[in-house]
C-alpha cells in the first residue's frame, strides 16, 4: 500500500514534510519525497500493483499511544470491555493502548491471571495492546520480587496505589512500595504510582465534614477533600522510598504542577491527562459527576502550569485514564460515592491536536512525544511503535486540518458516553486510523472512497470501524 502526497509529522522535524509512504507487511518500508512514485519509473513498475491512497491535503501523525486505560475485562464489563474500548480508541486516532491491572477480576498480579485475561481479550481487541502488572496491599514485601519477576516478560510495567477505592486492589504501605521499587528496578520495568496521600485526604475529608455538618455533600466537598497537598506529599514520599531507583518511578495522572516538578527533578517520569488540561475545579458546577476523577481537576492556575510543564517536557506524555461507567453508577445523590472516571481514549488525541498543536501550546516535536513517542520509549515499545520511521509498524492517523470535530456523545463507541468533553468543537478531523498498515477506522468520506465493509456494530454518521475483533496484537516489552 502507498499513502501518497501526505504531509507527515516525522521524528525530529519542526514541520510537516510532503511525502509518499510505502507500507509492506504492516511495516513502513520507505518514506520518500512526495511524487517519487510517479516520477521514478522503476518505483512505478515495482509497485504498480500496490493499493494507493492519495492523501493530498491530509496530515499523517504516528498512531497515538494511550498508556493508561481501564477496559475492565474481565470482571467489570458493565462499564467497559476491550471491544468497545478499542473501537473508541481507534475512532480517536489511538493505535495502541496499555490496560491497567486493577480493574480486572482477578487483577493482573499473577501469570495465571494475565493469561486468563489475554485469552478473552485476544479475540476482541481492535487496536494493539499491552498490559501492566499489579502490586497491591495483599502481598507480603518478600513476595513482591517474585511477583515482578514472574510477570516482567509479559507486561510493560507495574502499577500500585498509595490510596485505593477498590476492595480487589488495596493500596500498598511504605514497606511494600520500597520492595516494589527495588524489584521493578531489578527487572528494568517502570513502577507506576497513583500518588495521593491517604493521611492528607483523611484530614481534609474530616475538615470538610465538620464544616458541612448535616448538609448533603457537594462537589466542593469532593474536590477540596483531595487537595493539591495530597499529590505533593505522595510524590515526595515515593521519591524518598524509591531511593536510588527513582528513574524507574512513573507518576500517573498528575493534576498538580508541584508534584510533576518534584518528580522530574529526581529523574522520575510523569503523565497528565487531557481532562487536567481542559478543565478545572470551577467546572464541577457545570459537569458534576461527568468530571469526577481521582485525583480531581485542580485550580485554573494548575491547569495553566500543567500546559507549561508539558511544553517544556517535564511532563513526559499524556494519557486518558479511560474509565467509563453507566449512569446508575455516575449519577448518584452523593458526589463522594459517585463513580469516578471519564471515557477519554477517543478524545485524547483530538483534544491535544486542537488545543495543543494547532493552538500553538505545543511544538510539533512535543506533541509527538506527548501522544506517541514518550509512552513508546517509557514502556519498551519504541523499536516498533511511536514514530513514522522505516522499519516500524505502519500505525498512523490521517487528519484533515481544514475541518472541525464536534464531540457528540452519540458518536462515541465506548460503552459509556458520559463525558465533560461533550459539545466541544475542535480543530482538525480524523479521517482514518491505521494499525500495522490496515484500516481500522475510517470517516464516512474515506470509507466511501475505499469501499470497505464496515462493522455494523460500530458505524455512525461520521465514521466506522473496518477491522474485525481480534485484529489487535498483544505487545510486550521490547516489541519490534
Amino acid at each position: 500500500m502507498i499513502i501518497a502526497n501526505v504531509a507527515a509529522a516525522l521524528p525530529g522535524e519542526r514541520d510537516f514534510h510532503l511525502v509518499d509512504i510505502l507500507i509492506k507487511e504492516g511495516k513502513i518500508a520507505w518514506i520518500k519525497e512526495a511524487g517519487s512514485f510517479q516520477r521514478d519509473s522503476r518505483l512505478a513498475n515495482e509497485y504498480a500493483a500496490e493499493e494507493m491512497l492519495d492523501a493530498k491535503g491530509l496530515l499523517a501523525f504516528p498512531g497515538a499511544i494511550d498508556p493508561h486505560v481501564h477496559f475492565d475485562e474481565p470482571g467489570f464489563t458493565h462499564r467497559e470491555d476491550f471491544l468497545h474500548g478499542s473501537a473508541e480508541a481507534a475512532r480517536g486516532g489511538v493505535t495502541t493502548v496499555i490496560d491497567m491491572p486493577c480493574t480486572s477480576i482477578p487483577p493482573v498480579t499473577t501469570p495465571h491471571a494475565l493469561e486468563g485475561k489475554l485469552s478473552i481479550v485476544r479475540d476482541r481487541a481492535l487496536v494493539d495492546y499491552a498490559f501492566f502488572g499489579g502490586i497491591n496491599g495483599t502481598m507480603l514485601p518478600e513476595e513482591i520480587s517474585d511477583v515482578v519477576q514472574s510477570l516482567a516478560n509479559r507486561v510493560v510495567g507495574f502499577k500500585c496505589y498509595f490510596i485505593s477505592g477498590m476492595d480487589t486492589f488495596p493500596a500498598v504501605n511504605d514497606t511494600q512500595f520500597a520492595a516494589a521499587a527495588k524489584a521493578c528496578a531489578k527487572e528494568g520495568r517502570p513502577l507506576l504510582l497513583h500518588a495521593e496521600d491517604s493521611n492528607v485526604i483523611a484530614e481534609a475529608s474530616q475538615e470538610r465534614q465538620s464544616l458541612r455538618g448535616s448538609q448533603a455533600p457537594s462537589w466542593a466537598d469532593y474536590y477540596t477533600s483531595r487537595p493539591m497537598e495530597a499529590e505533593i506529599a505522595a510524590v515526595h514520599k515515593a521519591l524518598k522510598l524509591a531511593g536510588q531507583y527513582t528513574k524507574y518511578l512513573h507518576i500517573v495522572h498528575v493534576g498538580t504542577g508541584k508534584a510533576a516538578i518534584a518528580a522530574s527533578e529526581k529523574g522520575a517520569s510523569c503523565e497528565t491527562c487531557a481532562h487536567y488540561l481542559a478543565f478545572d475545579e470551577t467546572d464541577f458546577a457545570r459537569f458534576g459527576a461527568a468530571l469526577k476523577t481521582a485525583p480531581p481537576v485542580k485550580s485554573p492556575e494548575q491547569k495553566a502550569i500543567l500546559w507549561r510543564l508539558l511544553a517544556e517536557g517535564r511532563l513526559s506524555f499524556v494519557a486518558s485514564d479511560h474509565a467509563g461507567a453507566p449512569e446508575y453508577e455516575k449519577f448518584t445523590d452523593n458526589p463522594l460515592t459517585a463513580y469516578g472516571g471519564i471515557p477519554g481514549t477517543g478524545t485524547l488525541f483530538p483534544y491535544l491536536l486542537s488545543e495543543g498543536l494547532f493552538a500553538k501550546r505545543l511544538s510539533l516535536e512535543r506533541f509527538l512525544e506527548a501522544t506517541s513517542g514518550g509512552a513508546a520509549r517509557r514502556y519498551g515499545l519504541w523499536q516498533g511503535k511511536g514514530s513514522l520511521m522505516p522499519g516500524k509498524d505502519a500505525d498512523f492517523v490521517l487528519v484533515d486540518p481544514d475541518h472541525t470535530t464536534y464531540l457528540d456523545p452519540s458518536h462515541m463507541m465506548s460503552k459509556s458516553s458520559i463525558t465533560p468533553f461533550a459539545g466541544m468543537r475542535l480543530s482538525g478531523r480524523i479521517e482514518g486510523t491505521f494499525v500495522r498498515g490496515s484500516y481500522v477506522y475510517a470517516s464516512v468520506r474515506l470509507a466511501a472512497a475505499l469501499r470497505h465493509q464496515a462493522n455494523p456494530a460500530f458505524s455512525n454518521e461520521v465514521g466506522m470501524i473496518l477491522a474485525k475483533p481480534g485484529f489487535g496484537k498483544f505487545l510486550t516489552w521490547g516489541y519490534r
